[in-house]
């Protein structure tokens, strides 16, 4: 029996890492995208193959629409269940100061990778009547930043692409959510000076940054047969920081 197929992009660390090693361990294919950590997708495959499951990696650029094609290429006859847009960048810095690449590399990787994505996965799940499509927001694009106007307006546009592509979509059985992390542990997060850790701590009212598991478990969920009525939904998994 063929498995079903979910192409995750930016799946190499932090909260895609973990996506792909939940899904996989679900008796899902996966086929994630990095851009440019060979080591970190690599130990990604063999976590996820000693645990018994099955996880290609891509390497692709999500900014990159002739690398994003090349993927598409590769699972173009394949049964895909379903695609999780979190690739990103941030390029922060104040709004007056922001060099052009920082706009551009930013928009393109959040915004216009999921858009090149999405467009090319869609047609496997059109023809087969069912499909899902998870984006990884965030609560700048909700909630606007202070030096993030870039990442807050690709993330912003995600947000309305999500609910824009239901309501196209809906007809033919596939859903389109969006899944908005708040202060996550990653790496970025672990590199944070210990003041300021507390302090990003003291604005949760659960006390704790949340783990990568915590926002897997809710794009997990949302492939599953319990989520088959949600869709265009905004799900908040920050600890209760956004408000």
């Amino acid at each position: 029996m063929t498995k079903p197929t979910v192409v995750v992009s930016g799946g190499s660390r932090g909260i895609g890492r973990a996506i792909v090693e939940l899904l996989a361990a679900q008796g899902i294919d996966v086929r994630f995208l990095y851009r440019s950590n060979d080591e970190a997708a690599a130990e990604v495959v063999a976590a996820v193959r000693a645990s018994g499951g099955e996880a290609t990696a891509h390497r692709c650029d999500v900014a990159d629409v002739g690398a994003i094609e090349s993927f598409l290429d590769t699972v173009a006859d394949l049964p895909l269940l379903g695609l999780v847009n979190n690739a990103a960048v941030i390029r922060d810095g104040h709004f007056l100061l922001m060099p052009q690449e920082s706009w551009d590399v930013v928009l393109q990787t959040a915004l216009g990778g999921s858009f090149h994505l999405t467009r090319g996965c869609l047609r496997s799940m059109l023809k087969s009547g069912h499909g899902r499509i998870v984006n990884i927001g965030s609560l700048s694009g909700l909630l606007g930043m202070a030096g993030q106007v870039n990442y807050a307006t690709a993330k912003g546009g995600l947000h309305a692409f999500t609910k824009a592509l239901a309501r196209e979509v809906g007809r033919w059985g596939i859903t389109v959510n969006t899944v908005v992390p708040g202060w996550i542990r990653t790496d970025i997060t672990d590199a944070l000076p210990e003041s300021k850790r507390r302090k990003a701590e003291a604005t949760i009212p659960l006390g704790r940054m949340g783990e990568p598991i915590e926002v897997a478990r809710v794009v997990a969920f949302l492939f599953s047969d319990q989520a088959s009525y949600i869709t265009g939904a905004t799900i908040r998994v920050d600890g209760g920081v956004g408000g």
